[in-house]
């Protein structure tokens, strides 16, 4: 039987100029900015935690939730089980940098709405996404 782990994630939506924030990970998948919960952490704090981390944005604000979602993979006997929660954020900071001792992400693009859906990334994303153009009601 492999072992089983499940982790809380915290993901966020920054949206500017009619683009959404994305950061590519090392098997070159896009995603939201953001990571994992750790213990007794809020998933907000986690969320700007993250961001301070991987992007260097230092005042940012969480909004609401847009989403909830999850996924599994396995991996060297392991069975992860990932729930993602996604929320609108909104960044003090303009300039990104991208922490070169970074271990998670290699790049970061904004990316137009109509150009999200041709992105190699997890269908939830996309998924939230597509809540967060209704939610805002963007076209």
């Amino acid at each position: 039987m492999n072992n089983q782990i499940q982790r809380v994630t915290t993901k966020g939506i920054f949206y500017r100029d009619k683009k959404i924030l994305f950061v590519k990970d090392h098997k070159g998948k896009w995603e939201l900015p953001g990571g994992r919960i750790e213990f007794s952490e809020t998933p907000k704090n986690a969320l700007k935690r993250e961001c301070e981390e991987e992007l260097g944005l230092k005042n940012i604000e969480i909004g609401d939730i847009i989403d909830s979602w999850s996924f599994e993979v396995t991996a060297n006997n392991t069975d992860y089980h990932f729930i993602i929660l996604v929320f609108e954020c909104f960044m003090g900071d303009t300039i990104i940098k991208l922490n070169n001792l970074n271990d998670e992400q290699t790049e970061y693009a904004w990316v137009s709405l109509d150009d999200v859906e041709n992105l190699n990334m997890r269908e939830g994303y996309k998924n939230s996404i597509n809540k967060y153009k209704l939610y805002k009601k963007l076209k």
